[in-house]
């Protein structure tokens, strides 16, 4: 109950909070349609398919040119992209063959170099994974997916 010395809330305090209170719902409600969006990503071709011998690896970045990047050549016929930035510290991970590992030499953590998978160490998730397509002779990257 207001007095004379507390008058409480005015009309135009309480017009001014519900106003408020609108612009934060709204702005939250824009952010929330921005989110859940699709994200687009280039195309772009990342190799030949014959430049990469069975065994090999070859280092991209994708999808901008400051986003580092590594495809692997397992198996004839078989290719595989991940992103090389470590998903605990973000340092770049480095193949290691003869373990079919990712390494991470910051903090000792390990990825799969058969999905991304996290072997050892830290890191909180596995290696987000650069979707290809074959395109007659070039393998081009298409997406990203985070596993």
């Amino acid at each position: 109950m207001a007095t004379e010395n507390d008058p409480g809330i005015s009309r135009r305090s309480l017009g001014q909070l519900f106003l408020m209170s609108g612009i934060a719902a709204l702005v939250a409600g824009i952010v929330a349609v921005i989110r859940m969006r699709p994200k687009t990503y280039p195309v772009r071709v990342i190799a030949h398919m014959n430049d990469l011998p069975v065994g090999g690896f070859k280092i991209f970045t994708y999808p901008t040119d400051i986003m580092p990047c590594i495809l692997l050549r397992p198996a004839e016929g078989t290719y595989i992209a991940f992103s090389r930035t470590c998903t605990h510290a973000s340092c770049a991970v480095h193949f290691r063959p003869e373990e079919n590992r990712l390494d991470c030499p910051c903090h000792q953590g390990a990825f799969s170099a058969a999905d991304g998978s996290v072997v050892f160490g830290p890191p909180p998730r596995p290696l987000p994974r650069v979707m290809l397509e074959r395109r007659e002779n070039d393998l081009v990257a298409i997406g990203m997916v985070n596993s």
